[in-house]
């Protein structure tokens, strides 16, 4: 994205802009308003009316209309006139149009158009600045002086209709929209999704050579030292594109006399004989990191894959295999991901340094679970759950003590730990024990058992996608809950998860100058690391950004469309950081001073309930 403001980017933490950015527009906005910023525009159009009126060149409204104006580019009206902003600078273009379009709805009949010239050379005036252009037309930007004050008004009424359907509907209509019929439409695009998101044979073959070529290197630097390799990841399961990076994991079992020595040993001779090897264009260690990766390059045929290798980090695989039991129970499950993917790659909202696509998986998985789509895998031993077993699981959720004695604390002794032992909801039978890396990773797993689960929710995969981010962008109460896959709601209370390493807010706020760089309005629980919050990353303003971003979502498949969900956000709505006020204005009333508040004063009629602009062209972008 070019040409944003400082401080937005494509995505990541700069996907969204800080509460400070907003307040200082906002601030900005209404000193320009109380310094007289409303005279200068009228100031402007009066003197355009004079100008036009007396130098203007008559053009038609459309090609073969007999209607025509006065009209001259913006640019040599603004030459004509020499006009100056506040500050005594010569008025530029962009800044014209924001004092024109602030009086648009004015007793002025002085509009902005565009002229346009065809290949044959004729000019004619084109009113809908947000129309189309032409192939063999250019246009430059222009004033008109509307002949008939009733046609100027009509125009200003038809304008300020289109800006209104560029505008996200307010929240309350979200959180009350039903999703619409379409299906035959949209199994054809969900059945070009899938192939999207499903790798071609030839890159499937280019991950076993990759890990092939690694095991039989690894092999090769010591006969006492057991290697596997094993995918993990997306590709594991297949909800991947066909150049996605290949995820592996290698384990190594070392003989016991110095083992950290001798694993750093082997890690230092496997990544010498990957470099050896000319089928790996790059090789780079990155010991540093939060688990220490081997990153790499492999090249097969003509196509080259970028990959990670990690070391003895079993948690990996296992929340990998997890997710994929869950696809194995409902087909919907790989769907609703599919789709949530997709839109987090296409909208810029998943990345590294904020919300990354695992994260993202699991607030998909706790809702699918919430709504009875699939069962809680990591607290049943069977698929065969009773109502019994769902009042079960709800009065789980409601007891922070049962919570809590869920797990032995990490602390606890060995026999504290052996006696404190998760039971299945259904049949009461204590859970295996499944130990990985000194964390419990046990969830349901037998390929039978899953088989023949059937799911009491009936509703298809795009109307649970639109529910889940219908549920998320306006039902969601973030201060106060935490999403926990492993119990299945999106709904636990933050005090109930103990280890869990996201403070209530409000404890947060209660400590002046801290809150932005502490306050974590997302929760998410990872699966077996009990302490993770997978949302740690993400700021306070993100979270209200990807909560607008997900009514957005909503608002569109209420109206039954996937191509217009994945539009691409376009540069546009991030040119003014004031525009996201309404969506960060609850975040302004947490956080801000009451000093600060005024600027969310009724005058500014900004509230929950009010709108974000959404100057993206949508509609035609996506008929592309």
């Amino acid at each position: 994205m070019r040409g944003l403001m400082p401080g937005f980017g494509a995505a990541g933490l700069a996907r969204f802009p800080r509460l400070g950015q907003v307040l200082t527009s906002l601030e900005k906005k209404k000193r320009l308003r109380s310094s007289g910023e409303g005279e200068l525009a009228l100031g402007l159009l009066q003197r355009l009316h004079r100008l036009l009126d007396e130098k203007g060149t008559f053009y038609a409204l459309k090609r073969s209309s007999a209607e025509k104006h006065k009209a001259m580019t913006l640019h040599s009206a603004l030459a004509a006139l020499k006009a100056r902003d506040a500050d005594g600078q010569l008025m530029r273009v962009r800044y014209a149009c924001h004092l024109i379009n602030s009086v648009a709805m004015g007793p002025m009949p002085v509009v902005l158009a565009r002229r346009r010239t065809d290949a044959a050379g004729q000019v004619s005036l084109a009113l809908d600045l947000t129309a189309e252009p032409e192939p063999e037309c250019t246009y430059d930007l222009a004033v008109v002086l509307m002949r008939r004050m009733d046609r100027a008004q009509e125009y200003t009424r038809q304008l300020s209709q289109q800006v209104a359907e560029q505008f996200l509907p307010a929240l309350d209509e979200v959180e009350h929209m039903e999703v619409a019929g379409r299906q035959a439409e949209l199994d054809a695009e969900l059945a070009q999704l899938r192939a999207l998101w499903t790798p071609d044979a030839a890159s499937q073959q280019a991950l076993e050579r990759a890990k092939a070529t690694i095991l039989g290197t690894a092999r090769n630097i010591h006969k006492q030292i057991a290697v596997s390799v094993d995918t993990f990841g997306s590709r594991y399961y297949a909800l991947c594109k066909s150049d996605s990076d290949f995820d592996l994991h290698v384990r190594v079992r070392v003989p016991q006399k110095n083992p950290d020595k001798t694993h750093e040993w082997f890690v230092k001779r496997l990544v010498a004989g990957m470099r050896r090897n000319r089928a790996f264009t790059s090789v780079q260690w990155l010991a540093r990191t939060r688990v220490p990766i081997v990153k790499f390059a492999f090249k097969a045929g003509r196509r080259t894959y970028e990959g990670d290798v990690s070391f003895n980090r079993g948690l990996g695989p296992a929340k990998t295999k997890m997710i994929g039991a869950y696809m194995r129970a409902d087909p919907r499950v790989r769907t609703v991901l599919m789709i949530l993917k997709h839109w987090g790659v296409e909208r810029a909202i998943t990345s590294s340094n904020a919300l990354n696509s695992f994260g993202l998986t699991m607030m998909g998985l706790a809702f699918l679970i919430e709504q009875r789509v699939v069962p809680p895998l990591q607290l049943l031993a069977t698929t065969r759950v009773t109502d019994d077993a769902w009042a079960e699981l709800d009065a789980l959720h409601a007891s922070p003590q049962a919570i809590s004695a869920l797990y032995a604390a990490p602390d606890a002794s060995v026999a504290q730990t052996r006696k404190q032992v998760p039971k299945c909801l259904a049949t009461r039978a204590p859970l295996p024990d499944w130990a990985c890396d000194g964390v419990r990773t046990y969830f349901l797993n037998d390929q039978q058992q899953l088989a023949q689960w059937r799911s009491p929710n009936r509703k298809s995969a795009y109307e649970l996608a639109f529910e889940l981010f219908r549920h998320y962008g306006a039902r969601f109460d973030a201060v106060s809950c935490a999403v926990s896959p492993r119990l299945g709601s999106t709904s636990i209370r933050r005090s109930s998860l103990e280890r869990l390493q996201a403070p209530m807010p409000q404890a947060v706020l209660e400590q002046p100058g801290q809150w932005d760089r502490r306050l974590r309005l997302l929760a998410i629980e990872d699966p077996f690391e009990l302490e993770l919050n997978c949302a740690r990353l993400v700021p306070a303003e993100w979270v209200e950004g990807l909560r607008w971003e997900m009514r957005r979502a909503a608002a569109v498949m209420a109206g039954g469309s996937l191509a217009r969900l994945f539009v691409r956000p376009s540069a546009d709505i991030y040119c003014d950081a004031s525009v996201w006020a309404p969506a960060y204005v609850r975040l302004a009333r947490l956080a801000q001073s009451p000093g600060d508040k005024r600027v969310f004063d009724p005058e500014a009629d900004v509230t929950a309930a009010t709108t974000i602009p959404l100057f993206e062209r949508e509609a035609k972008a996506a008929k592309r």
